[in-house]
């Protein structure tokens, strides 16, 4: 088996997720669940053979950039190769769907597969994951010809996608988009500039523009906002009104083209509703932001092993630094901190995957299907709106948890290598320069936990309280019962804290940090503890997770509630101490 496939992922694939309900709404009575189940560990095992095989050239090629010749970017050698042989595998388009030619991966696989080209080369993901997302927001808002069009290609590999959002003066702030798009003769024309396009020298972009004939009125919000897919080269052949005017010279991630796009007069196609567009893009952010935990998770894993095999290779005072007892903590640490993170990640993933599959059983019912009863749809839809609130508050926490996992643990990697992890060619200072951006792009830590603090004000907390409550309560054996009491614990400190923030939002949006770390800290030991009940090897790993955690959020939530909006004021204060 190979290393990129880990014994956490076939956990996941062989025990802790429900497939048989995820088949058995997704496909009726007709599905073999072990038939589904061996292909999918056969799509990953692919995958990981892929990437470890690759592996060596993606790091050695670290340094190339991609280059601008022409207009027409040009991947470097390494990134190319690899991008060929997952093509012929067809694993370049996760999650179209059959009747267009692709896998229709669960998002749990398809985030796995993204975790292991991270941790071959984060550049190259980025590349892979926006193929996947601009691919599955055509497949949920496209008209039937735009799929009939396009998937196909994307699911062979023969086109590559990318979302353009940003612009100079419109970053995490959407309203302030200025990209416009008229409407003439029935054919919409694009005009603008974007900038920090990932992989911005592909054949389709999803362009989020201002609808012309509402812009003044709409400018400064994100109504009057609608999506086009904006291809290069037009069903004519003929070039379509976008060009490459420069690629960015970035601190990591270098394989990736990072573009500034200009469209002139360039013709799009409206990828669902007029003034819709912002919904659109949100769907396919959200997915992104999944697939940039996955990435955070694949750089850490990378990180660890190398910090790992050197330590264990290191001999200081006599005996391999591994064994030292301050290095045995800090990989103990390491290890702990990318667990927790991977643990968040997979449950968000088995939430999406259990609402797309019930979204697909409801809505084959409902065109005669007859395979549900008034009172099971009644059940499911209870379900699906449970787990789209959950799914509201998991998801900017995956992305928290698994970016700065994967920023501290490829720091810590540097610190483990000594003076040999801050030389230029370290391989460890090559993995945390390509960590750093995770924590900025798909919206940056700060705006995560502000994300998630908005979905706790609005209730969000007690659905996945409850949840974990019924989980940690299932629990029989004396130790993992032991450890679940302590999560319970946490949990009621939290539901104390978060009351006493929500009387003040300025003080809330302050603590935010705060609040996401301990609300992640019980979800996560909830989710190790149901791992360790599955297989008693991980029982150490969730222990210890609970216990250095839940000393962290008793303290954070005592902070939280003495304090008070007061603190704004001391730090304008300190602040000013630097004017």
């Amino acid at each position: 088996m190979s290393a990129y496939l880990g014994d956490a992922v076939l956990l996941y694939l062989q025990e802790l997720i429900d497939w048989e309900s995820y088949f058995s709404w997704r496909k009726g009575e007709a599905s073999d669940v072990e038939v589904e189940r061996a292909a999918l560990r056969d799509v990953l095992e692919t995958g990981a053979q892929i990437c470890e095989e690759m592996e060596p050239a993606l790091r050695a090629g670290w340094d190339e950039c991609a280059t601008l010749v022409d207009d027409e970017v040009i991947y470097p050698p390494h990134i190319k190769e690899t991008l060929d042989k997952l093509r012929e595998a067809g694993l370049v388009s996760y999650g179209v769907e059959e009747e267009y030619g692709g896998f229709g991966l669960p998002s749990f696989v398809a985030n796995v597969m993204l975790q292991m080209v991270s941790r071959a080369d984060a550049g190259l993901m980025t590349i892979l994951g926006l193929q996947a997302g601009v691919a599955e927001d055509i497949q949920q808002y496209g008209s039937e010809e735009l799929k009939r069009t396009y998937l196909p290609r994307f699911a062979s590999g023969e086109v590559m996608g990318a979302m353009d959002l940003t612009e100079p003066q419109a970053g995490s702030d959407l309203g302030g988009i200025v990209t416009r798009a008229t409407e003439e003769d029935g054919r919409y024309l694009v005009d603008g500039d974007k900038i920090f396009i990932t992989n911005g020298g592909c054949e389709i972009h999803l362009v989020l523009a201002r609808d012309a004939a509402s812009f003044e009125q709409s400018k400064g919000t994100t109504k009057g906002l609608s999506l086009y897919l904006v291809p290069r080269t037009l069903p004519d052949g003929t070039k379509n009104g976008v060009s490459v005017t420069r690629l960015e010279e970035k601190l990591g991630i270098h394989g990736s083209p990072t573009a500034a796009i200009h469209y002139e007069h360039a013709e799009g196609y409206l990828v669902g509703g007029l003034g819709e567009g912002f919904k659109a893009m949100l769907s396919l952010m959200n997915n992104a932001r999944l697939g940039v935990a996955a990435q955070g998770i694949g750089i850490a894993e990378a990180s660890l092993n190398v910090a790992l095999q050197y330590a264990r290779e290191r001999v200081q005072f006599g005996q391999p630094i591994a064994d030292q007892p301050l290095m045995k903590d800090r990989l103990a640490r390491m290890t702990l901190e990318l667990e927790g993170s991977r643990a968040l990640l997979y449950r968000a993933c088995s939430l999406v995957d259990q609402n797309r599959a019930i979204e697909i059983a409801l809505a084959r019912t409902a065109d005669g299907g007859g395979e549900l009863s008034a009172s099971e749809r009644l059940e499911l839809e209870a379900l699906h709106e449970r787990n789209d609130t959950r799914i509201r508050l998991l998801t900017p926490l995956a992305k928290y948890m698994g970016t700065e996992a994967a920023d501290s643990i490829s720091r810590d990697a540097i610190q483990i290598h000594g003076g040999l992890g801050f030389m230029a060619e370290s391989e460890v200072g090559k993995l945390h320069n390509d960590a750093i951006i995770t924590t900025i792009y798909e919206g940056t830590s700060e705006i995560q936990v502000s994300f998630a603090l908005k979905e706790i004000g609005k209730g969000a907390l007690a659905t996945v309280f409850e949840a974990l409550e019924t989980e940690l309560k299932t629990f029989e054996d004396p130790k993992l019962k032991a450890e679940a009491e302590k999560v319970l614990d946490g949990m009621n400190l939290i539901l104390g804290a978060a009351g006493a923030l929500l009387a003040d939002f300025s003080y809330a949006l302050m603590s935010a940090q705060s609040l996401a770390e301990v609300v992640a800290s019980v979800i996560a030991g909830a989710e190790l503890l149901k791992q360790a009940k599955a297989d008693p090897r991980r029982f150490d790993l969730a222990a210890s997770w609970i216990n250095r955690r839940m000393v962290d959020l008793e303290g954070r939530c005592k902070r939280i509630q003495e304090g008070s909006v007061d603190r704004l004021d001391r730090c304008a204060n300190i602040i000013a101490l630097n004017d």
